[in-house]
Parts: structure tokens; C-alpha cells; sequence
């Protein structure tokens, strides 16, 4: 494989659809043989004569079995499907090039294929596909995405190349991030552009599509070149007036349907509008801040109008019910019981985030409901001390109860306070009692070691709330502190093992002026404590800065160690790196060369002055030179 040119090779296209069809006319230009290709709609055979004239259409499996390169292009869901099949079946051989097309994924959907020996590529085009021939114009300089082995990449690239494309080398790990930026921006730019044209003519404009040209291809070239520089409108200006009236305009708009054949068919859905508008206005406040645009207390008042505009004919921002008015809110009312939270949810319409805790609020906490507020559009903050989390009733006894400082400390940040607080009582929790409750959460093997083998029981306590918690509240994200990261990993686990319907968002640790990790167990520091407890951090601050310089696991262990246990006052229980995943120690000959770079998670646990802390860090560990 030391010519990178892939040269004359028998392609089959597993999946001729839009994308398969257009990509194998393109290579059959530049004297490739598509010997064959599967597919079966009349949409498909169509295209395939079109584009592929005199191109056999057989079995997907003899597709692949006769080809040098199969080009699995079907959805983004049924490639690994797909690909295990076929390979159950035989059809893939050693040296054999097998390709999708998916921007989603990288090479390992194509695992069974590469179990059989054969040669993973992943290559994305960031274009869209029409499934005809004016595609193949549009492939002359677009951007692919190329993941593959770095022993193979060449031959990724001489195909993109001879696809006419400009190849972009892309790790693995990045495929999620970067499908998602492309179809956030490609998709959703429909979208809005769709709905923009829609509200026009709700409002009698015929030509929406010209009146909107000029003004989204300018906007689109300034975002293009010049990134957030390039904003405009009255968020950016902190026209709080005119972004109202837009409110005002939006909420009167009616639903728009096409009922030329008795069936109503709503080409316009207003609250959707509404929704995205306030979504894209709040991010845009956000974003006009960060540039520059506008001060904290104008963005906040931006934030709080589009979360408290009724829409409608009302074009006075609103205070909800029960506060002063806009720019102030008084203390929160929680709800108590299990009934009474169901009927809270049930009022919530959008997607809806949960910030469990355990009271004693402090910013670390805050920052997690600021983490919310971003990742939906309501947020619901519990607060309970979970007693069965606690395997000693005198840490559980001590435990700070601060509810009416807490609500006080969530009213503080005013558009961005919860919709909902919930604080039970453990009778609400665990109606059969805390000591046999009726069934519980046992906690899989990244709970096993640290503070698992520490407290015995905890995670099974930790889950079996969190459990509870999820079903009552229905999140689409639940946002949990990075500075726990064992019960981060261990829940995340949870999520996947069940198959449960959300997000697991991490928010990153909260320092104070010192450097210590916020906690509510700082407070029971004394002075001494508190300047001991700062060889935590500084530990954190030797792996960070060792990791960077390329140092391998066992060095930054010790230098990490080093830094604890020369600490007058802390009785160090560990400091290792772990996986981020499994929380399995790494081995101090860990591989981080053949592998390349590798995330890791660096834990560190200690008793100063009485009181257990926590802190962490995840790092990069770089190949090293053999």
C-alpha cells in the first residue's frame, strides 16, 4: 500500500441512493468499473440508469462480494446493520476497501467489516445531494471529511481526490462534533429560512423568497468570513423594544393551511416559530455579549424578555406571576410532594433539563443551572439529601440543610432561575422507608473502585435516587458537575446500560479564588484546613501541565502524589488516572503510542481537617517516541 493512488479498482455501491450513485458515476469518470449496485425503488432504479447506464442492479451480498471497494452508502442507522450482515455472510475478504459516505460516523461502524480483514474509510462529502448529475459539478472542490488509520489515510485522500474534492483529515473522535456543526448549520438554515418565509406570507408578502435572498446570502458570506464580527439586528444592539414588538408579532401570527383538498395541512406552525425565535434570540444574546456588543445586564434583560413574553398583543416584557417586576424575582416556592411535581412538569412544554443536588448552594451549583438553561428551554432543580448515599449516619447527620438559602441563591440568577424547584422529604422519596425501600439501583463496575471501594453502597444510593428522580422529572438533559467524576461516569453507565431517553451534560468544575473545587463541604474547613486542602488543586495544575509536555502515566502519578503527600495535614486516598469511561486505573506502561493520543481522567481523593475532598481533571496523554 505504499502507492497512495488507489488505481483502477472494481467498485460495488451497496445502497445507490442519492449519495452511492453520484459518487460511483464520479469515480466510473476517472476510470474506475462499478461492476454492480443494490437497490430497489423506483427512485433508485431510476437514478441508477440516469447516472450508472448499464450498471447490473443484484443482491446487495453479491454486491460486495465481487468488489474491491463497496461503497456502503445507506442512512446513517443501518450502517452497522448493514455491514454486520454482510460480514456475517461473507462478504468481505482481507485487503478489500470498504467506504461509507455517513458524516455521523467514523471507520468503527464498519467493525465487522475490519474484523474480516478488510480496510475501513470513512469519507464525508459537505455537500448536499440531489441524485443527479449536476452533483457531479458540485463535487469539484468540496470539503470531505477523511477518517481512516493513519497507515491508510493516503488512499482516503487519493480517492477524494480523484472524486475531486479537497480532503480534511478528521480523528474519529471528532465525527460527532463535526456532523453536528454541518447539520446545525446546513439543516437548520432551511429551517429558519422555511419559517421566515412562512410568517411572510401569513402576513399576505407573496414573494418571501425575494425580499429574504439578498439580505441571508449577505449574512451568510459575513458569518462565513468573518465569524461572530459579522452579527447584526437589535440583539446585538440591545433593542430590548423592537425584539418585544417581534414577540408581539410572532405570537399573533395564525397557523396557515392548505386545505385545497379537505385536508388541513399546516404549512406554518406558529408556536414553533415563536420557540425558534426565542431559542436563536437567547443564543444570540449570549453570543452578542461574549463579542462585546452589549454588557452582562443587557443581555440579561434580552434573556429574561424572550423566556417571559407572553407573545401576542401584549408587547410589555412580563414578570411571572408572584414576582416583582422585570430585572428582579423574589425567593422561589418549591414543590413538596411527588403529586405536586408531576403537575409542575406536566405544565412545561419543550425540552426540559434537571439539576439534581443536594442543597448547601453554592457557584459550583449555580453554574450547573446556567449549564441548563442553555442545553432547554426549562430546567427543574431538585434538592435532597439522599440518605442512601450515606454509609455513615454521622456524615449524613452533618450534612448542611440550607433550604431557604438555596431558593434565596437560586432567585440570584433571575432569567436564568429554574421553572421548578422540588425538595422533598425522604418519607416523599422512600415511602417504604430509607432502610428497605421497595426496589433499588445496584451500580455496575466503574462504581466498583475510589470512592466506591470508600464508601460501600454509595453508588447504589446515588443511582437509585438519580433513578427516581429521572422518572419524575422526564428530562431531555440532566446536568451533573464534572468535579464528581466517578459518579458522572458511573451514571452515564446507568444511561447507556437502560437505554434511558437523555442527555448526560458535564459541566466543568467551579474554583474558588484559590483554586479549590467548590463543595459543600468546604464550609466545614477551618484556615488550616483551607491552605492544606490546596495541595489538591495544585496537583491537579502538576498533571495538567506533565500531560502537556507529553510525560507517560507513571511520571505523572508520581509527580501528582508527590505534591499530596508532601502536604502537612492531608491524608491522601488516592490519586491516579483512571479511564473516563470504565474508571479502570490506567497501567503505568499504558500505551500511548501505537494508539495515539488518549483521553484520561485524573482523580484524587483526601481527608484534610476531617473532611473527605474531591478533585479531578481530564488530560491528553500524547504518543511517545519508542
Amino acid at each position: 500500500m505504499s502507492d497512495a493512488r488507489p488505481g483502477r479498482l472494481g467498485i460495488g455501491v451497496v445502497g445507490a441512493g442519492r449519495v452511492g450513485a453520484v459518487l460511483a458515476s464520479a469515480l466510473r469518470q476517472v476510470g474506475h468499473e462499478i461492476r454492480a449496485v443494490s437497490g430497489a425503488s423506483p427512485d433508485t432504479l431510476e437514478r441508477i440508469d440516469a447516472l450508472l447506464p448499464g450498471v447490473e442492479v443484484r443482491d446487495a451480498l453479491e454486491v460486495a462480494r465481487g468488489a474491491d471497494l463497496v461503497l456502503v452508502t445507506v442512512p446513517d442507522d443501518d450502517i452497522a446493520a448493514v455491514t454486520g450482515w454482510l460480514a456475517a455472510q461473507g462478504a468481505f475478504h482481507p485487503g478489500q476497501l470498504v467506504v461509507h459516505a455517513s458524516g455521523r460516523h467514523g471507520v468503527e461502524v464498519l467493525r465487522p467489516a475490519l474484523d474480516a480483514g478488510a480496510i475501513g474509510l470513512a469519507i464525508h462529502p459537505a455537500m448536499t445531494f440531489s441524485g443527479t448529475s449536476i452533483d457531479l459539478s458540485r463535487l469539484v472542490g468540496a470539503p470531505f471529511a477523511v477518517t481512516a488509520p493513519a497507515p491508510v489515510l493516503p488512499i482516503g485522500q487519493a480517492l477524494v481526490v480523484e472524486l475531486g474534492g479537497e480532503p480534511v483529515l478528521l480523528p474519529e473522535a471528532a465525527r460527532g462534533a463535526y456532523h453536528a456543526a454541518l447539520s446545525h448549520a446546513s439543516n437548520h438554515l432551511v429551517t429558519l429560512v422555511a419559517q421566515a418565509r412562512d410568517v411572510l406570507a401569513a402576513a399576505g408578502v407573496d414573494d418571501g423568497a425575494r425580499l429574504l435572498g439578498p439580505l441571508t446570502r449577505a449574512s451568510l458570506e459575513g458569518a462565513l468570513g468573518e465569524g461572530a464580527a459579522a452579527l447584526t439586528g437589535p440583539v446585538s444592539r440591545g433593542d430590548t423594544g423592537t425584539v418585544a414588538v417581534h414577540l408581539a408579532a410572532l405570537g399573533a401570527v395564525a397557523d396557515v393551511s392548505d386545505t385545497a383538498d379537505g385536508v388541513p395541512d399546516p404549512a406554518l406552525d406558529a408556536a414553533e416559530v415563536s420557540l425558534a425565535y426565542r431559542a436563536l434570540a437567547r443564543a444570540t444574546a449570549h453570543l452578542a455579549h461574549r463579542e462585546g456588543r452589549i454588557d452582562a445586564a443587557t443581555r440579561a434583560d434580552l434573556v429574561r424578555l424572550v423566556r417571559e413574553h407572553p407573545g401576542g398583543g401584549d408587547t410589555a416584557p412580563t414578570a411571572p406571576s408572584g414576582s416583582g417586576p422585570v430585572g428582579t424575582r423574589t425567593r422561589l416556592d418549591p414543590v413538596r410532594t411527588v403529586a405536586a411535581l408531576r403537575a409542575a412538569r406536566a405544565r412545561l412544554t419543550g425540552d426540559v433539563a434537571v439539576v439534581m443536588t443536594m442543597g448547601a448552594l453554592h457557584e459550583g451549583h449555580l453554574s450547573l443551572v446556567r449549564a441548563a438553561r442553555t442545553a432547554a428551554r426549562h430546567v427543574i432543580v431538585t434538592i435532597f439529601v439522599n440518605p442512601t448515599q450515606f454509609g455513615d449516619a454521622g456524615d449524613l447527620a452533618a450534612y448542611p440543610r440550607t433550604l431557604e438559602a438555596d431558593l434565596d441563591a437560586l432567585a440570584t440568577l433571575g432569567p436564568d432561575a429554574p421553572d421548578v424547584v422540588f425538595a422533598p422529604s425522604a418519607s416523599e422519596i422512600y415511602p417504604d422507608g430509607t432502610a428497605a425501600p421497595g426496589a433499588r439501583v445496584v451500580a455496575g463496575p466503574a462504581a466498583h473502585g475510589y470512592e466506591g471501594a470508600s464508601r460501600p453502597g454509595h453508588f447504589d444510593g446515588v443511582l437509585t435516587v438519580v433513578t427516581k428522580l429521572l422518572h419524575l422529572t422526564r428530562p431531555d438533559v440532566a446536568v451533573f458537575g464534572a468535579k464528581d467524576a466517578q459518579q458522572l461516569a458511573v451514571v452515564r453507565a446507568m444511561v447507556r446500560a437502560l437505554d434511558l431517553p437523555l442527555w448526560v451534560l458535564a459541566a466543568p468544575v467551579v474554583r474558588d479564588d484559590d483554586g479549590l473545587a467548590r463543595s459543600s463541604r468546604n464550609v466545614r474547613l477551618g484556615p488550616g484546613g483551607r491552605r492544606a486542602a490546596l495541595a489538591l488543586p495544585r496537583s491537579v495544575a502538576v498533571v495538567e501541565r506533565l500531560a502537556a509536555a507529553g510525560a507517560g502515566v507513571a511520571d505523572v502519578e508520581r509527580a501528582a502524589r508527590a505534591e499530596l503527600e508532601g502536604a502537612d495535614g492531608v491524608a491522601l486516598d488516592y490519586a491516579d488516572l483512571v479511564d473516563p469511561d470504565t474508571f479502570a486505573p490506567l497501567a503505568a506502561d499504558a500505551p500511548t503510542g501505537a494508539d495515539g493520543p488518549r483521553e484520561a481522567t485524573y482523580v484524587v481523593a483526601a481527608v484534610v481537617d476531617g473532611v473527605r475532598l474531591l478533585d479531578t481533571t481530564t488530560v491528553t496523554l500524547h504518543p511517545r517516541e519508542a
